[in-house]
């Protein structure tokens, strides 16, 4: 070791009887496996929840422009000039497990109040659009306040689109930042960046289960449709260690809505993914299997309860949404393969601009 390094007390390491610094490498090595247990393992669950939310099929409410399912209102899209989008969250939750931990999770309620903008634009006269979005979310666990955190995230997203047929293959590439805080945004504690290159594919049918004409905005002929997001993903986490070290990860996310009236709809999706982590500092290389699907049945306020659609434009065309999945991830690293819970219920509101 360098005889600039410092322990915890403020003393050189080099100085430590080589018996001792023996030990703290062994207790090191040991603790490897444990540390990694802490970090994003299982936190893209939260933003597939959040996307089944904002992007369910009901063109009531704004949706964001951007999405993580291919069944979202208007992803596949050409804009037609650039717009802006915000959207507000505001659920009451059950969670089995928010320490995400293989056994001895606390149930609790807790909440989520989320805030999102998105800005889209065309590429000029060809066959691209760009998306932009940023969001702000608090997490706060009534029984594990220890796991409460802020999270901002910043994405933009380059994808072709066919101005004439909003079912073609929509590949993508996108670029995610995200920083996590304690709740009263004291410090940093976690920093990544997500690199994703992908495609998105839906198709639609109508109510008699034909399929819908092509066309550049199939979304109101619309009743049912099914989707396919497929993209792999080189993630840089800081700080490491202890936490995670950076990964290459592969998803699958199938997805399917249903417009029951103007009021009700719902979807389901399966979040599939494979996670593949660097080597960590005892030089090993763990990687993680998940499965998350979850199901999401909205009822859009009326204008008519509301005072009139003015008016219901003003609030944000409210909704409201039930949520429930099941979040699985299995691990080669021993202790670590957990199980969650999460149900809840939202309002949820949009606008457009």
């Amino acid at each position: 070791m360098k005889a600039n390094r410092r322990d915890p007390r403020g003393g050189s390491l080099a100085a430590l009887p080589i018996e001792s610094r023996i030990l703290l490498l062994a207790v090191a090595l040991v603790a490897a496996p444990v540390l990694a247990q802490t970090g994003q393992r299982g936190g893209d669950a939260e933003d597939a929840r959040t996307d089944a939310l904002l992007g369910m099929p009901s063109l009531e409410t704004a949706a964001p422009l951007s999405n993580l399912y291919a069944t979202a209102p208007g992803l596949e899209e050409q804009a037609p000039a650039a717009q802006w989008r915000f959207n507000v969250l505001a659920p009451l939750t059950f969670d089995s497990n928010p320490e995400l931990t293989s056994q001895g999770g606390t149930t609790t309620l807790g909440t989520s109040p989320f805030a999102g903008a998105s800005w889209a634009t065309p590429v000029g006269n060809l066959p691209f659009r760009v998306t932009v979005n940023a969001n702000l979310v608090f997490n706060r666990y009534f029984a594990a306040s220890d796991v409460d955190n802020n999270r901002l995230t910043l994405s933009a997203r380059f994808q072709y689109v066919d101005s004439n047929n909003d079912q073609a293959f929509s590949p993508y590439f996108a670029i995610a930042l995200r920083w996590e805080f304690p709740p009263a945004f004291s410090e940093l504690t976690e920093a990544r960046q997500d690199f994703n290159l992908g495609v998105n594919k839906r198709f639609n049918f109508d109510g008699s289960f034909r399929p819908v004409p092509v066309s550049g905005n199939t979304s109101a002929a619309t009743v049912w449709s099914f989707g396919l997001t497929a993209f792999g993903q080189r993630r840089f986490l800081q700080p490491q260690p202890p936490a995670l070290p950076s990964s290459w990860a592969l998803y699958l996310i199938p997805s399917a809505s249903l417009v029951i009236s103007k009021d009700w709809s719902v979807s389901f999706a399966v979040e599939l993914l494979g996670r593949w982590y660097d080597r960590d500092i005892a030089g090993n290389a763990s990687r993680d299997f998940e499965a998350l699907p979850i199901v999401t049945i909205e009822y859009a306020i009326p204008s008519s309860f509301l005072g009139g659609d003015g008016v219901a434009r003003i609030l944000g065309r409210p909704a409201i949404d039930i949520q429930g999945s099941h979040l699985w991830v299995w691990s080669n690293v021993p202790g670590v393969s957990f199980g969650q819970w999460e149900a809840q219920v939202a309002l949820k509101l949009g606008w457009t601009l």
